[in-house]
């Protein structure tokens, strides 16, 4: 039986485009060969799909799903998981990157080839067409980090009893920033807030 290759668990903002739809998602964890994802709509087993973290996205078909998670295999794909974290590509060798350039690498070592080294990446202009999808992305990636503290902290019995209002507050931003995240991403903001269910936070941005 071939081996699983390991999963690193993290938790990284990406966005997922499936049966015409573009969701907001977070990577729980994940490999070279799949990932698990969690989000408030995701598409059902069977669906391929596309995933995208600023400059990496790969097609991906889904293999289960439940209780808002879901697990995706990866189609044929060379990405490392220090790429998907730094959301860019690393630099080709001999026209493979990813892992195929790691593999490429060790190869040439093995069979005694000789090669220049790879020349220095060039530094590129900061990409501002897309900061208003990067920052979504932060403001999802946050909401993520809320998510995750505010998980530890009910685990203590203690910390629920003497500080309910303040997890409570917790909760609420996280919200508002999943919230905001939608809106900043949809193709009509002022849809997008309009239909927000907080009623609070919705006269806020439509006062």
């Amino acid at each position: 039986m071939k081996e699983r290759p390991p999963r690193k668990n993290l938790l990284l903002a990406a966005s997922i485009e499936a049966e015409g739809l573009k969701v907001q998602v977070r990577i729980r964890n994940l490999s070279e060969n799949g990932a698990m994802l969690d989000g408030s709509a995701l598409p059902r087993p069977g669906t391929t799909m596309t995933l995208r973290r600023t400059e990496i996205e790969v097609g991906a078909r889904v293999v289960w799903q439940s209780e808002g998670r879901c697990g995706v295999a990866f189609d044929a794909s060379a990405i490392t998981v220090e790429e998907w974290v730094s959301g860019k590509r690393s630099a080709n060798f001999n026209g493979f990157s990813g892992q195929a350039r790691v593999d490429a690498i060790q190869e040439a070592v093995r069979s005694g080839a000789v090669f220049a080294p790879e020349p220095p990446a060039p530094s590129a202009a900061p990409d501002l067409a897309n900061l208003g999808t990067r920052l979504v992305e932060e403001i999802h990636h946050v909401r993520a980090l809320l998510d995750s503290l505010g998980e530890r902290l009910i685990d203590d019995p203690h910390v629920i009893t003497e500080h309910m209002a303040s997890l409570q507050n917790l909760d609420r931003a996280s919200q508002i920033l999943d919230h905001l995240g939608t809106i900043l991403g949809a193709d009509d903001p002022a849809a997008a807030a309009d239909a927000v269910a907080m009623q609070d936070l919705r006269a806020r941005l439509m006062r």
